[in-house]
């Protein structure tokens, strides 16, 4: 089972972190700490980039550690060697909580990134902001530094597997990183590229506490008229002139799923639809147990999404089932194997086909799935299964997980900052993947993200 492999970042509920700064020594601990952290744990965290090289770079930073850092600071020196790995789900978490409790004044909307020009693209302004940008706009520069420049730096901190992937994720964060590495201090001169026409305009920032409560209180005055599907990982829409329906999946998380999937699919039988909609876009992965599941309300002949998975055992792993122990769940003959076993043993499942079972809900129309460089995990790997048993045509763009990938992350603190890690443990082999498939899925028809509904829709009407 593949688990989600980054955790989201929300802007509430973050972990608590300390506020004080780290001395030179402290920050060293930690980094040998992570280093043999991701040594032990995973299975071959130099598949990309050489051992040679990391200590390289390991020792050339520790070299550099001569004063106090914020862990802020220290996470941003850090986490651009982590990166270079090139494992999305190898990692630290951004400690973005004592960030935001200084009130900083944000540029808080939605920008696409891309690693080829355009570079950034506008999206609408987060809940509650008055929108000053237009929509879609080429950005050219903001506070005279380049596009181009700004998504470099974003993509070297992050993690993933391709830049495409790493320029999306961080695309989550672009408000702290357009703050903290840029010093704009609340002042933002953004000069963009509409409609062939290059302006100007100056933005001011919304301090991140203004914000908060103002969408604390537009999230009480709509609560009484929430439709019902607001606010899940899953939804539906039916387009009953085209005999359409969508279902878009934001994470492969088990909470009301199966559920959803008894009402949707009833409707899309009572309501005789004959075209299937999957829209994976901004889907970062979850539990591929989902993803199965998923495959038996259309799927019409057995279907694995793995080949074969080669796992590691760790200390990691062992203190991860012994934590799962201490909190009440019941281990399995697995779990007991497990901890039995000498660290640094690897173990091979090869994986059988999936029995389609009886299910009356089953849909045997025509399926296609949207797909975008956000297409991350489990649902990378969701899309891998669909392609390779050809249920329907893919369409958007390649995903930023991989077909052969790592993951089933083990999570853990470093001893003195406290940042959170992730670290994999495991390497996927998606169905029909060959030992060098170091690549995503590639759609059958190739358009950008922000395209494919509108394509898939096109199609339908045109088929």
């Amino acid at each position: 089972m593949k688990k989600l492999v980054l955790l989201i970042l929300l802007l509430n509920g973050l972990a608590v972190y300390s506020q004080k700064k780290y001395s030179p020594q402290e920050m060293k601990v930690d980094i040998d700490s992570l280093v043999r952290y991701i040594e032990e744990t995973h299975p071959n965290p130099y598949y990309r980039y050489s051992k040679k090289k990391f200590q390289k770079d390991i020792q050339q930073l520790k070299k550099e550690l001569n004063t106090n850092l914020s862990e802020i600071d220290f996470y941003l020196a850090f986490i651009k060697i982590i990166s270079k790995l090139n494992d999305g789900h190898t990692g630290i978490d951004i400690p973005l909580n004592f960030y935001l409790k200084t009130n900083p004044s944000l540029l808080l909307y939605e920008f696409t990134l891309s690693p080829q020009k355009p570079y950034i693209i506008t999206g609408k302004p987060y809940t509650s902001i008055k929108n000053e940008i237009p929509k879609d706009s080429e950005i050219i520069s903001i506070n005279n530094i380049s596009s181009e420049k700004i998504v470099k730096d974003i993509i070297a901190l992050n993690t993933g597997e391709r830049d495409e992937f790493k320029a999306e994720y961080g695309a989550n964060s672009f408000f702290f990183y357009l703050d903290y590495l840029y010093h704009a201090k609340g002042t933002y001169t953004i000069a963009y590229k509409l409609n062939g026409k290059e302006q100007k305009i100056t933005v001011k920032g919304i301090p991140y506490q203004d914000y908060e409560e103002q969408a604390k209180n537009l999230k009480q005055e709509n609560s009484e008229n929430e439709n019902h599907q607001n606010g899940k990982n899953y939804t539906l829409k039916l387009i009953p002139e085209k005999s359409t329906a969508i279902i878009s999946f934001q994470i492969f998380d088990w909470d009301g799923f199966p559920e959803f999937c008894k009402q949707a699919f009833t409707e899309i039988k009572d309501k005789k639809i004959e075209n299937l909609i999957i829209d994976i876009r901004n889907n970062l992965g979850g539990d591929s147990d989902v993803g199965d599941e998923l495959f038996q309300f259309f799927m019409n002949h057995p279907y694995k999404q793995y080949d074969r998975v080669i796992g590691k055992n760790s200390r990691l792993i062992k203190e991860r089932i012994r934590a799962h122990e201490r909190n009440g769940k019941i281990l399995t003959s697995k779990d007991l194997a497990t901890l039995k076993k000498a660290e640094g043993v690897y173990d091979t499942i090869v994986y059988e086909e999936i029995p389609i079972r009886e299910n009356p809900l089953r849909f045997n129309g025509k399926v296609c799935l949207l797909t975008s460089a956000q297409t991350f995990s489990s649902a990378a790997d969701f899309a891998q299964c669909f392609s390779y048993y050809k249920r329907g045509k893919i369409i958007g763009e390649e995903t930023g997980g991989l077909v052969v990938s790592y993951g089933d992350i083990v999570s853990h603190q470093l001893p003195n900052t406290k940042l959170f890690i992730t670290i994999s443990s495991k390497l996927y082999y998606n169905v029909g993947t060959k030992v060098n498939d170091w690549h995503g899925v590639i759609p059958d028809i190739k358009t950008p993200s922000s395209k494919a509904l509108d394509k898939a829709l096109e199609i339908i009407q045109n088929q």
